[in-house]
């Protein structure tokens, strides 16, 4: 990524819009992040808003400027969950990377959430039904969006022969299975580095188990 060249410096005037709206969202953004943390550490129902309050610093009246319940800290983390495998899928495929670099990538991603968001999965597998059944349904119709760009890539790395013909939504639930299972055991403090254990069990799903 290209680093933007230093902007020279400006006599401090009144806040715009834009700012205010960046500014709402990074904050919007820390708050989660350490909402997140709470969930990992004592579980969802186990927080309150003002625990949350504390966590990011916040009186609670402010805290509800931003965020109005644990609910929608929730759906949050769904949709940044879901909203960066996309992306990052996205990227990879109109970047014309190959399909199983494309795959290798998606146990990459799940590895570097898990590492640098502690709670996001957590929250994400276990606390869906706790949305609202509209929110559900979003949720649902962003994750049911990016299975189906994985399906599509399994099966073009099937018609090319670089992976085994099989039933390709079985295969990405298999994929799926190695890179979203770590947030049960995966320890960012003690464990070895995303990219590392990402990439040991990219090659034991690729290689299979049976001996050859």
């Amino acid at each position: 990524m290209t680093v933007p060249p230093a902007m020279p410096a400006k006599v401090p005037g009144k806040r715009g819009p834009k700012v205010d709206v960046e500014q709402t969202i990074r904050r919007k953004r820390e708050i989660v992040q350490g909402a997140a943390r709470l969930f990992d550490r004592v579980g969802y129902h186990g927080v309150n808003m003002t625990m949350i309050a504390e966590a990011a610093g916040v009186k609670k009246p402010t805290l509800y400027h931003y965020i109005s319940s644990k609910d929608e800290i929730l759906f949050m983390l769904h949709e940044l969950f879901i909203g960066t495998l996309r992306e990052n899928t996205d990227e990879r495929i109109a970047a014309g990377q190959g399909e199983l670099e494309i795959l290798r990538g998606t146990v990459f991603d799940c590895f570097k959430l898990i590492h640098d968001y502690p709670g996001y999965l957590r929250a994400f597998f276990e606390h869906s039904r706790e949305l609202g059944s509209e929110q559900r349904a979003e949720i649902a119709k962003k994750r049911d969006a990016y299975i189906a760009r994985i399906v599509g890539v399994i099966e073009k790395a099937m018609k090319k022969g670089l992976i085994n013909k099989a039933d390709p939504r079985m295969t990405a639930n298999c994929l799926f299975a190695i890179g979203n299972w770590p947030y049960q055991w995966y320890r960012p403090s003690k464990d070895p580095a995303p990219e590392i254990l990402a990439e040991q069990c990219w090659q034991i799903f690729l290689r299979g188990l049976e001996a050859r």
